[in-house]
């Protein structure tokens, strides 16, 4: 149990960027934090992460240890939900939030099967973008899709999302197209809603491609609309514009660097224990579905659901 308490502390650390926020996040001290991840220095031999004046920062050692440990944590939540929906229900009401697109998308099919298969549970479903925890949003979970781990609540990591930067092949004509990640830069890019600080896309590499914001849509579809009409480049998940990639409406842009996934995790609400039933049908039917849709790489732990 030392052990598991330090991996949740390196864990949180490293969402939070600083000991003093995981502190508060797990509702201990700073200099517990701090300990528990001194032990695991101790324990490995190797400097895990580097403090600094800004907070920390995780060493090549500290992401190996970070990779291996949310595969722990995710293994004792998804424990955790098992057993208690031994003693649950599967009829009732189950309140979700979750990203427009993967609203809109993937998850009716899951929708579909469960009303049929279980006709006594119900799932009110929320399409919400919103960074917010599943209690804020009055939901018992929430689907988040993020670059970096969420900070609140019990939390799991379900699969990668990956991205891709497109347009439509009459604007590249227009203006060329780039043959280096710098060059992106002469492009004009849509961005989703208003962030006055983007001025690059992180790579799968780990650098950056610079980017000039022209403006801003409110929507996804309203992104894919203005690449459509040739107004610019932009990046959205693979599995939303796959089918017009396919029919050459739109083309990958500068495929050679490809832009780094956005990560899926799965946030329960506190006090859902008597819904664990119902949280463990829902999750076993999308991760399935996940497996099966292009754009989707299922986190460690999820494979086994993929159907057969």
């Amino acid at each position: 149990m030392d052990n598991l308490a330090a991996l949740r502390s390196l864990a949180s650390a490293a969402r939070q960027g600083s000991l003093s926020a995981a502190a508060r996040l797990l509702k201990i001290t700073q200099p517990a934090v701090s300990q528990h991840i001194a032990a695991l220095e101790r324990a490995y031999g190797v400097e895990l992460v580097i403090r600094g004046r800004n907070g920390i920062q995780m060493t090549e050692a500290g992401d190996l240890v970070l990779c291996h440990a949310e595969d722990v944590l995710a293994g004792i939540a998804r424990l955790d939900e098992a057993m208690s929906a031994l003693k649950s229900s599967p009829d009732g009401r189950l309140a979700i939030a979750c990203p427009l697109l993967i609203a809109r998308s993937v998850i009716v099919p899951v929708l579909a099967d469960l009303r049929r298969l279980h006709p006594n549970l119900r799932i009110d479903l929320k399409e919400s973008d919103q960074i917010q925890a599943p209690a804020e949003l009055g939901v018992d979970l929430a689907l988040r899709a993020c670059r970096l781990g969420p900070a609140e609540g019990t939390v799991r990591k379900l699969a990668d999302i990956e991205q891709v930067l497109i347009a439509a092949p009459a604007y590249l004509d227009r203006v060329g197209r780039p043959q280096s990640a710098a060059s992106v830069a002469t492009l004009d890019y849509i961005q989703y809603k208003d962030d006055p600080d983007e001025r690059s896309l992180p790579l799968a590499d780990g650098n950056e491609m610079p980017i000039t914001v022209a403006f801003a849509a409110q929507m996804p579809d309203l992104m894919l609309h203005a690449v459509r009409s040739n107004l610019g480049i932009t990046s959205l998940p693979r599995f939303f514009v796959q089918s017009l990639l396919d029919t050459g409406e739109i083309e990958e842009v500068l495929p050679t660097r490809p832009i780094a996934a956005k990560a899926l995790y799965l946030m329960r609400a506190p006090g859902t224990s008597s819904k664990s039933r119902r949280v463990a049908i829902f999750v076993e039917r999308f991760v399935a579905e996940l497996g099966v849709q292009r754009g989707f790489r299922l986190a460690t732990g999820s494979q086994r659901h993929q159907p057969q």
